[in-house]
């Protein structure tokens, strides 16, 4: 079965006092979401060829364009999680379902993901937040999220 992106969220989880999650709006594109593989070399000099062992994961940055809107609540708060550089917990819903990331009823500073939809979800903190105002367009940001840890991939139930 394929996926269709069309319907694919993006959520993040806004700390403070009362910790909330956020559904980031006017999603364009989505990508990066990754870790590769570190290598450790343990050629010797009885080797014929490079000899390598697989070593630490080392994730890549995802990155998002939305199509920026200074009143749209999402988009601030991201503006203003780039300037404090906040590790946040953040949650991809495919399009397999629709029910949204919720807080855990007992800790609300992590997801309680639903069942019926796929999510990755992973770590990270806003690394960039660059405005494009480009001639005859729409003022866009391409967001930079800078993933610490291994994205998880959670299957749809």
């Amino acid at each position: 079965m394929t996926v269709k992106t069309q319907g694919t969220h993006l959520f993040f989880i806004a700390p403070g006092a009362t910790p909330e999650v956020i559904k980031v709006g006017a999603i364009a594109s989505i990508s990066g979401i990754n870790a590769s593989r570190d290598q450790i070399e343990t050629t010797d000099l009885d080797s014929v060829a490079h000899e390598y062992d697989s070593g630490l994961m080392a994730p890549g940055a995802a990155s998002f364009e939305i199509r920026f809107d200074p009143k749209n609540t999402g988009h601030k708060k991201l503006h203003e999680l780039f300037v404090s550089g906040t590790v946040l917990e953040w949650a991809l819903g495919w399009s397999d379902g629709t029910d949204p990331a919720v807080l855990d009823g007992v800790n609300n500073e992590i997801f309680d993901l639903p069942t019926t939809r796929s999510f990755l979800q992973f770590q990270g903190y806003v690394a960039d937040c660059p405005f494009d105002f480009s001639l005859n367009s729409i003022v866009s940001s391409s967001i930079s999220v800078q993933i610490s840890g291994f994205p998880a991939l959670i299957a749809k139930a």
